[in-house]
């Protein structure tokens, strides 16, 4: 008898396009499989024409559900280890449709028990290597002093040379199933003295390099981009604004100064496809929540490199709470809605909202397709991360990682919503909106 799963009647979100189909895997290896010929006695399940798409991939996400992932891990709260708590925290977040993510500022073990949640792919490491007007609501002393070094051997030493560098000594990509080291992704301004040196080298290692928290000018962000950065963390947020003669981080969107006619084509047609048009632009975070950035900014992003955006959270531990102020840190925060403020000021501390709430923003204030916009949280995550063969598709070989969706008329809109009904998790469903589990 088989133990294969086979989805029949599904819409899947394959490219550019939903696709009528049927989707086999093997929830004992927790991985899509070719569909058997000829084909054995499988468990069959009809989907009901409703939307089969990738897990969602978060690559920057604070914390939730009254959880800060930069806590300390040796500290216990009401009895409870860190380690029960992250776990609760991605199991409730597993239910948003979020997978897999970067918890920022912890480097976490990981697992494959669908069963914990959503999966850790490593930590997002955002400071302390920022400019000192660009540093948001971190704390002024944790970010280092302009004039301090952020050569290699300063990085290795605030981040442990431990976490930068697996056991084989370094970051093996062409593993199928390695994920480098604890920490993935290290957000850096590339203008900061022996930056550029570090983003050569822990890139060629494979620690993702991100620009941001920046007062970096336009030259400036090339180099960083040059140098193997392939990403900018949370555009227009903490970096200079755009400005004709000087477009800052913002003018890096367009490529290289130096594009011929040729290769201008050949972006103008990729673009509209949303592909990565290879010409040394990178992939750019940005928070659809409606407070970080304006809806008509993010429709002039996704006109400039919509092979490029990836929604993310930024979410704090707020996320999933009551509005009101709470201790963090050494501060106190406010949270009205989805804003989150610093307690009396209007500075933005970070966001409160899920993936799928960016999902459904970024579709109303942009009009793409549900399958363009369903990109920005699956395959364009993935592929920032170099995991495209294991996330963020419905291919072969992948892990069965996966949503099930369906569309709701949101009231006096001309749009829908997508809405969770399942969630499965390298092939085990661990969440149905039916039942609630």
């Amino acid at each position: 008898m088989s133990h294969l799963v086979h989805l029949t009647n599904a819409r899947l979100a394959q490219g550019d396009q939903l696709v009528s189909g049927d989707l086999w895997f093997d929830p004992k290896a927790g991985v899509f499989v070719p569909p058997p010929n000829p084909a054995p006695t499988s468990t069959v399940i009809d989907i009901q024409n409703r939307i089969v798409a990738p897990g969602f991939l978060d690559l920057q996400i604070n914390g939730a559900y009254g959880f800060d992932f930069s806590e300390d891990s040796a500290n216990n709260h009401a009895g409870i280890s860190y380690t029960e708590r992250y776990r609760d925290v991605r199991r409730k977040l597993i239910a948003t449709g979020t997978t897999s993510l970067l918890p920022t500022m912890t480097s976490p073990s990981k697992s494959r028990d669908p069963f914990d949640g959503a999966e850790s792919l490593g930590a997002h490491c955002e400071g302390p290597f920022f400019a000192h007007n660009r540093m948001g609501v971190h704390l002024p002393n944790a970010i280092h002093a302009s004039g301090v070094t952020s050569e290699p051997e300063r990085v290795l030493e605030t981040y442990g040379a431990r976490n930068l560098i697996n056991t084989d000594g370094l970051s093996n990509r062409a593993s199928p199933r390695s994920i480098p080291s604890n920490v993935r992704m290290i957000t850096m301004a590339p203008e900061r003295l022996g930056a550029l040196d570090t983003i050569k080298q822990l890139s060629q290692a494979g620690i993702i390099m991100s620009i941001g928290h920046t007062a970096a000018n336009y030259q400036q962000s090339r180099a960083g981009i040059d140098a193997g950065a392939t990403m900018i963390t949370h555009l227009y947020n903490q970096m200079n604004g755009h400005h004709h003669r000087e477009p800052g981080p913002l003018g890096i969107l367009g490529g290289a100064g130096d594009v011929n006619e040729e290769n201008e084509t050949r972006i103008l047609k990729q673009d509209q496809k949303g592909e990565d048009t290879n010409i040394n632009r990178p992939y750019f975070g940005i928070i659809a929540d409606g407070n970080h950035v304006h809806p008509a900014s993010i429709r002039l992003a996704q006109l400039m490199h919509p092979g490029g955006l990836v929604l993310v959270t930024d979410a704090l531990l707020l996320l999933g709470g009551e509005d009101g102020t709470i201790d963090w840190l050494t501060r106190r925060l406010t949270k009205k809605g989805v804003s989150v403020t610093l307690e009396g000021t209007d500075i933005i501390a970070g966001s409160c909202v899920t993936l799928l709430q960016c999902l459904n923003n970024f579709r109303r204030w942009t009009g793409v397709s549900i399958p363009i916009a369903l990109q920005a949280v699956t395959s364009r995550p993935a592929a920032v991360l170099g995991l495209s063969h294991l996330k963020g598709t419905l291919r072969v070989g992948a892990d069965a990682d996966f949503v099930v969706l369906k569309e709701e008329a949101v009231q006096g809109q001309c749009t829908s919503d997508l809405v969770v009904d399942q969630v499965w998790k390298f092939g085990v469903k661990v969440y149905d909106q039916a039942t609630h589990e």
